[in-house]
């Protein structure tokens, strides 16, 4: 069985042995190594966008705090209007009869 195609096939024997010498493992560098370190430490408060999340979370609860209000003042202002409307109704039917 041959691996690939056309004139580039190669027996797995001889894709072992290619593989073997090309997948060396390699040592970094230290300064690659260093780069990385700094890339992963975080230090506390280096990062201006928390207290941005944290004012961003807060206007955004706000926010929806003031929608349902509303919203549930529009109902309570619909229920005392139906409320009304069925009084005067009542009354109406009263004194016509």
């Amino acid at each position: 069985m041959s691996v690939g195609y056309g004139t580039r096939k190669l027996e797995p024997s001889d894709l072992e042995a290619w593989l073997g010498q090309v997948l060396v493992p390699v040592e970094p560098g230290d300064r690659f190594v260093t780069r990385l370190r700094a890339r992963l430490i975080e230090l506390r408060g280096a990062r201006p966008t928390r207290g941005w999340v944290f004012l961003a979370s807060a206007l955004g609860i706000t926010l929806a705090l003031a929608l349902w209000l509303g919203l549930a003042l529009r109902l309570l202002v619909v229920g005392l209007a139906l409320i009304g409307f069925l009084a005067s109704r009542k009354k109406k039917d009263r004194s016509a009869g």
